[in-house]
């Protein structure tokens, strides 16, 4: 029996690439400022600058997303983005890094951060943009935690972040 997950909103690329599309914007609405107001530093014209600056980013970002269906059998890991499914034996995934939900379990709504690493060295990428119930999240990680035969193996001090694999 295939167990699937419907992931609305999440980019399924490094969120380190997020940075290139935040340089330029920065760059186009600090243009912007200069063009209208000059070197005269007005605060309240720089914190509307700065919101516009965020705001554009996010809509960028909603529309680089996608809607992605995490799907799991007892053979093999699905992920399907675009109408593209791409199809991983079990065997293949080395491990998983995400945070521990359960921790966080008084929230309502969490972003979702899962990246998985394959034996061939390739990483998989899912965060969303939007929050999603923060039950969702813990039935993900632990399906994948129990589909794969996994266990916490190593944990990250600083941002909450497990890494689950074979010990």
């Amino acid at each position: 029996m295939k167990k699937e997950f419907y992931l609305k909103n999440v980019i399924a690329f490094n969120p380190k690439y997020a940075y290139s599309l935040a340089i330029p914007c920065i760059l186009f609405w600090a243009a912007i400022y200069y063009f209208f107001i000059g070197t005269n530093f007005k605060l309240s014209f720089m914190m509307i600058f700065a919101l516009l600056c965020f705001v554009t980013m996010y809509f960028v970002m909603k529309l680089l997303s996608a809607n992605v269906t995490l799907g799991i059998d007892k053979d093999y890991l699905y992920i399907k983005k675009n109408n593209q499914e791409e199809k991983y034996t079990k065997s293949d995934v080395v491990g998983f890094h995400t945070y521990n939900y359960d921790s966080v379990a008084t929230q309502k709504k969490s972003a979702l951060r899962l990246e998985i690493k394959l034996v061939n060295g390739k990483k998989i990428f899912l965060d969303s943009i939007e929050g999603i119930d923060v039950d969702i999240l813990i039935t993900i990680v632990k399906t994948l935690q129990r589909e794969l035969n996994f266990e916490i193996v190593e944990r990250n001090k600083f941002n909450n972040k497990y890494w689950y694999s074979i010990k």
